[in-house]
């Protein structure tokens, strides 16, 4: 036993140095919101190291969760397809081969379903113990620690990710650490969570719509064709099983380590245009290109200013009327759909074309796969320098600048120009409340800013231990 162990542990550190190194022949690095951790590539030639004379001296970032086990429906379907490829008599052979065997990975579904799978564990111990060397005077051992997180309320994924991350990052001393979780479905909570579009009735995100199904329409029947010619019998895959072989792809290697022999179906055109696909559901779904539905994370990016404004070790009074002093680290955890508006809120995306739905775009900046991954981050720094201070955002560890504003170091956005940048997104496009047609006036959805990151005394929050 000792011997398999090792093996798969030395499968899985290779493949995780695979990931690190962001290239786009890795077929786990195209899959957008089904894609491993990985840190992005430097599409906009910044470096990610500091810039001369400058230093950190506060950061902020809301992650989604880790890689995960899936959620019902989509293990449903992995139990339809190998219910079908088992009741089919074919041969086939190469990269075919392992349909004759191919069953769902997951050992025991009832406790593993839509819950962090060991690679998740994984990407989240190394992100931990990542941010504690990246910022190495933001902590002080033996120490209070704040994490805050999502109360998901279909699964635990976000809370275990948050109190994973705070054992990364606190070692033997996680009984330091506090989570904060926030309940986004608490009346009480309107304008003041890590998922305010959960407190929003009008909120519907279609999953790109007819955008999606077009270009789904489009590239399927051919990639379709050219699978079921490999395949001798009566086993005759339809567009729909073959939309989720990336997905796949993606969920059985980050679940068992080694690479799934589903990364080997589609080809790289083919898997340029799922990617693809995986770009038209967030964009039009929950990101630019969904009407009011990306302005929703107002409230969360109107804090993150707020506090880098402040800046680090300021001290606040509780709605208890006690006093509290967060640190220079403010780690946020929430989900894709969170992750996708407030990367559309930002700033980086702002000259984005619209992604049309019958080509791939030339000048396309907005790629999922670059910041939707499982853990997928996004981050804001603010930078010290000559006693100037500066923000600079940095998606899956890749910077992006704000078009509109990039004159500081390393392209970076003066502080008080990106926080009037955010002012008057959020003025212009109108707050939470009135978008979603509530009548709340009275805390965060009075101005439009949470206080979660301000005051830990919240009715609608706990504290769980990592």
């Amino acid at each position: 036993m000792v011997g398999v162990a090792t093996t798969i542990l030395a499968n899985w550190l290779l493949f995780s140095a695979t990931f690190a190194q962001a290239t786009t022949s890795d077929p786990t690095q195209q899959l957008g919101g089904n894609s491993p951790w990985f840190p992005g590539p430097d599409v906009n030639d910044i470096t990610y190291e500091v810039p001369d004379g400058c230093s950190v001296d506060m950061a902020a970032f809301v992650s989604r969760h880790g890689s995960r086990y899936p959620d019902t429906g989509a293990y449903n379907q992995w139990v339809a397809l190998a219910a079908k490829i088992q009741a089919a008599q074919f041969t086939a052979t190469g990269d075919y081969s392992f349909l004759q065997t191919w069953k769902p990975v997951l050992s025991n579904p009832a406790v593993q379903i839509a819950d962090i799978s060991i690679g998740g564990y994984k990407e989240l111990y190394d992100m931990g113990v990542s941010y504690r060397w990246r910022y190495p005077d933001f902590y002080t051992e033996n120490t209070a620690f704040s994490v805050f997180a999502n109360q998901y309320p279909n699964a635990p994924r976000v809370v275990n990710s948050a109190r994973l991350f705070a054992r990364g990052y606190l070692g033997p001393n996680s009984t330091y650490g506090d989570v904060y979780v926030i309940k986004s479905t608490d009346p009480k909570s309107i304008a003041n969570s890590l998922a305010p579009s959960d407190s929003c009735p009008t909120y519907s995100d279609n999953g790109g719509g007819a955008n999606l199904t077009a270009w789904n329409n489009l590239y399927l029947p051919a990639v379709t064709k050219r699978v079921n010619s490999h395949i001798h019998g009566n086993l005759n895959f339809t567009d729909s099983d073959v939309s989720i072989f990336p997905y796949l792809c993606g969920f059985e290697t980050q679940i068992t380590g080694r690479e799934s022999p589903w990364c080997n179906i589609f080809n790289e055109d083919e898997l340029r245009k799922y990617e693809y696909a995986q770009d038209l559901r967030y964009y039009y779904g929950s990101g630019p290109g969904s009407g009011k539905n990306y302005t929703l994370m107002q409230p969360v990016l109107n804090a993150i200013v707020q506090r880098l404004v402040d800046g680090p070790n300021k001290t606040y009074v509780n709605s208890n009327g006690q006093s509290w002093t967060p640190g220079p680290l403010i780690p946020m955890f929430t989900n894709d759909g969170q992750i996708n508006q407030l990367a559309a809120e930002i700033g980086v995306f702002d000259q984005q074309k619209p992604l049309p739905n019958n080509k791939i775009p030339n000048d396309q900046i907005f790629v999922a796969s670059n910041y939707v991954t499982m853990r997928g981050t996004i981050g804001f720094e603010r930078l010290s320098c000559s006693n100037k201070k500066y923000v600079r955002i940095v998606l899956n560890d890749a910077v992006y600048p704000v078009p509109s504003c990039q004159n500081g170091p390393g392209n970076s956005c003066p502080l008080g120009s990106y926080a009037a940048l955010v002012a008057q997104k959020s003025k212009s496009q109108g707050s939470l409340v009135q978008t979603c047609g509530l009548t709340n006036s009275t805390g965060a959805a009075s101005t439009n800013t949470a206080t979660f990151l301000v005051d830990n005394a919240l009715s609608w929050e706990y504290v769980v231990k990592p």
